[in-house]
């Protein structure tokens, strides 16, 4: 048992120690009061409610009306000890002063003189002081967070004492835990090393600081950290403290922050971090290789002087950015000159630390050259090829109707015809690829919004529906349905809604659904005609095209990019018993606000 915390802290509150003095005899009462002068004196003047005090003065007259209350008070302080001294005259019966009352810890007989009587209190208020620091000390003991064990050093160490946050830790009721050595704790993954090191540091009478794989009563594994410290008597050690705390959480973050360094320090891009003065702290061997040094020569160098003046200003700009905006990560790109003299260009992920203030950044680049060199050729080849193509392709459709014109023979004519098929199947290919343009960014996000598919599906059929009067072209939709979608929707649908009326049979019908589903916005175009070449869709739905693999057309290609730029899905298959079916998903949006009236 622990004294009450009001009790301990009047008891320790600093003060000058406190005498209550229950003397009804008026003389006996301002002789001991002269003779108090270093203390604080209490004199109630009513005895139904004592005041707190650290010694009580009391006579035989007195005490049989505070004598409850006494008792009482020693009870709630327990273990804290209560003096109290009992004062008597010189005629007090005997048996008073040898077997005086249960709550009575000395009897003085006045008068005295002085020197016995400060020699009696002094030595009670010593006991009194004591039992302070050892309430406080099971106090600090049982409230304690770590565990904390006291075990006998003799046979085989059994506990003796455990206080609660040991209890709490291992799950185990304190009357299962005593009496036994601590081992139980130990399980069939316990590393058998540090427990011989416990084992004879204890032997030998010694300190010891383990960690090791501990077991709960449940059978769930803890990390323990374990202190144990030995405890000497005048006859020798007596005793062996512990004091245990659960770091499994630490001993995870520990394991998982050596998997990441590992993961950081093989990685092929340059990763590194770098302080509030744009100095680096932590490096990668990629950021090291970039330019031709050791990782640890790295620390404590300036970002400019390691990548280039250029990168740092970027950088530093970056960081200006993050700060106004309030956000915490953003993307540089920036040209970089490693250690053989090479223009490289990096794109770099700039993450602030997390802290109330700017505590630095951590940097992930990735060698884009390669990336943005091809880039720029097929843009050049882009632009030069449209442009040659288209002009080259309107001389040849030229002079096939001047031969067409000039000529009669069937010879020549049929042939010409077929050139100017090709030559017109081309111009529409290139026209689709310039329509489709946005769509072959896959990682572009700014043509994507909230559209109303149904909206879009009922303009396709109807310009279909003008264009193609051989066909049958119906649409089965709900009023509305809204979703992410990107810009070239519309001219998607008609590609897919075209193709399918252009190369089906004459009286091919061709199904536009439209469902809104949980999370997703799907249409399905499905016709009856010929159907789509099994090969065809084998090479749609892998995404690619082979040497031995490949499709006609760029149409249907388009399609696919444009449901994958809208973060949806591209699904082509054949139809039952004839045609084909694609379909395309989206995912649901809701439909933008309108301004208030």
């Amino acid at each position: 048992m622990t004294a009450p915390r009001s009790t301990l802290t009047a008891a320790l509150d600093g003060g000058p120690e406190r005498v209550a003095l229950l003397i009804d005899n008026d003389r006996n009462r301002e002789l001991l009061a002269t003779q108090l002068d270093d203390f604080e004196v209490l004199t109630p003047e009513s005895l139904r409610d004592l005041p707190q005090f650290d010694v009580c003065l009391v006579d035989t007259a007195t005490y049989p009306r505070v004598a409850d209350q006494l008792t009482e008070r020693r009870a709630e302080a327990d273990p804290l000890f209560v003096p109290v001294l009992l004062v008597v005259g010189p005629d007090a019966p005997e048996h008073t002063v040898q077997n005086p009352p249960e709550t009575v810890d000395d009897v003085l007989t006045v008068p005295t003189s002085t020197a016995v009587f400060e020699n009696r209190l002094r030595s009670l208020l010593r006991i009194r002081r004591q039992s302070e620091r050892l309430a406080l000390f099971n106090r600090a003991i049982d409230d304690a967070l770590t565990g904390i064990t006291i075990a006998s050093a003799e046979d085989d160490q059994p506990l003796q004492y455990v206080n609660d946050a040991f209890v709490e830790m291992t799950g185990y009721e304190r009357s299962e835990i005593l009496g036994r050595n601590c081992r139980f704790l130990q399980g069939p993954e316990t590393d058998p090393e540090p427990v011989r090191e416990m084992r004879e540091a204890i032997d030998r009478g010694e300190g010891v600081t383990v960690e090791l794989r501990n077991y709960r009563r449940d059978g769930t594994m803890f990390w323990n950290h374990v202190e144990i410290a030995p405890v000497f008597g005048p006859s020798g050690l007596t005793h062996f403290v512990g004091f245990q705390q659960d770091i499994t959480e630490r001993v995870e973050q520990a394991r998982t922050l050596r998997q990441y360094e590992q993961i950081v320090r093989a990685a092929g891009d340059p990763i590194y971090s770098l302080d509030a003065d744009l100095r680096f702290t932590l490096s990668n061997e990629a950021t090291a290789d970039l330019c031709d040094r050791a990782p640890g020569e790295l620390t404590g160098e300036h970002v400019r002087t390691v990548l280039g003046r250029t990168h740092a200003a970027a950088l530093s700009g970056a960081i200006l950015e993050l700060a106004d905006a309030g956000a915490s990560q953003t993307t540089i790109e920036t040209t970089i000159r490693d250690a053989e003299g090479r223009d490289r260009k990096f794109q770099t992920a700039v993450a602030m630390n997390p802290a109330s203030e700017f505590d630095g950044v951590v940097c992930v680049s990735r060698d884009v050259t390669s990336h943005r060199e091809r880039e720029s050729r097929l843009s050049v080849l882009d632009r030069v090829l449209r442009h040659n193509l288209r002009n080259k392709l309107h001389v040849v459709l030229a002079q096939v109707e001047f031969l067409r014109e000039a000529s009669d023979d069937e010879g020549v004519r049929t042939p010409a015809a077929a050139i100017e098929r090709a030559a017109t199947e081309l111009l529409d290919l290139g026209d689709t690829a310039r329509e489709f343009h946005e769509t072959l960014d896959p990682s572009s996000t700014d043509h994507v919004g909230p559209m109303d598919v149904v909206s879009h599906v009922h303009h396709v059929i109807e310009e279909v529906r003008m264009g193609h009067t051989d066909g049958n072209v119906v649409a089965s939709a709900p009023d509305e349905a809204w979703a992410r979608a990107h810009d070239s929707l519309e001219l998607a649908l008609g590609e897919l809604v075209e193709n399918a009326v252009e190369y089906g049979q004459t009286d091919v019908t061709v199904l536009v659904d439209v469902t809104v589903e949980a999370d997703a916005v799907v249409v399905t175009v499905t016709d009856d005609g010929p159907g789509m070449p099994e090969a065809e869709r084998e090479v749609l739905a892998a995404g690619m095209e082979s040497n031995l693999r490949h499709s006609t057309g760029l149409g249907l290609w388009f399609v696919r990019w444009m449901a994958i730029n809208s973060g949806g899905s591209f699904d082509v298959r054949e139809n039952d018993p004839t045609g084909t079916v694609v379909e395309l998903r989206f995912p649901r949006a809701d439909p933008p606000e309108t301004p208030s009236q």
